[in-house]
């Protein structure tokens, strides 16, 4: 199980020692890494992260303001803290860290700490939403995400098609955060536009020089990346 982390600090040697000692636990994924609060929180707004090791101070903005501000979006990530401040421990459990390590980072504090994540990751995927919520007619829709056929972007925005009728999505920021988010439920991406559900594929319909479309349940046929080419193969065993 792959975990996507970012770090936050604003020394670069303190993130070179996270990356190091994080380099030691393969499932770790390092998305990116920041030196000020604002940056993370804009990156974390629109990305599918799991886990931040933060620390404490972050020069204008605290550890402990940006880890308030992203406990308010709705799939937020962990928070481990990772400092030299003793003294803010309680704070930072008051504001639902999943831990709170003191630097010089062990390796073996660290692998404890990893086993807390990934315990809530595993928590988390047995609680998984059924339904985004989307507007049409400028009104509220809850749409299922079994209805769905696929996600697209135009102009920014993010649209679900069901059947032969397009949502404005309200509740997944954009079309790689509805990749991440529910490529375990059954969608994957076929290029660069179009996420689409599995499950609604009527036809795969083959192309010229080896490419294919695939015709989805509303009858819109959309073109396969050459470079998705061999994960779908895969994935549907054809």
């Amino acid at each position: 199980m792959d975990i996507r982390a970012i770090i936050v600090d604003d020394e670069r040697p303190a993130r070179e020692e996270i990356k190091s000692v994080l380099q030691n636990f393969p499932e770790i994924k390092i998305f990116g890494e920041f030196e000020d609060a604002i940056s993370a929180f804009n990156f974390i707004s629109e990305s599918e992260v799991d886990v931040v090791f933060l620390d404490i101070n972050l020069g204008d903005i605290s550890g402990l303001k940006l880890a308030k501000d992203i406990k308010e979006f709705k799939n937020f990530p962990m928070i481990v803290f990772v400092t030299a401040y003793m003294e803010y421990a309680v704070d930072a459990f008051e504001v639902g860290a999943v831990d709170y390590i003191l630097k010089p980072v062990d390796e073996g504090r660290l692998a404890k700490t990893l086993l807390r994540v990934k315990h809530f990751i595993e928590k988390r995927g047995k609680e998984r939403e059924d339904f985004i919520v989307c507007i049409q007619n400028n009104e509220l829709v809850l749409l299922k995400l079994n209805d769905i056929s696929y996600f697209y972007s135009e102009d920014g925005r993010l649209f679900a098609k069901k059947g032969k009728v397009a949502f404005l999505v309200k509740s997944v920021g954009n079309l790689q955060t509805a990749e991440m988010r529910f490529k375990d439920l059954g969608f994957f991406r076929i290029n660069k536009e179009y996420v689409i559900n599995i499950s609604k594929i009527s036809k795969i319909i083959p192309w010229f020089k080896g490419k294919y479309l695939i015709e989805m349940d509303g009858g819109d046929r959309l073109p396969l990346s050459p470079h998705r080419q061999k994960e779908f193969k895969e994935l549907l065993k054809f």
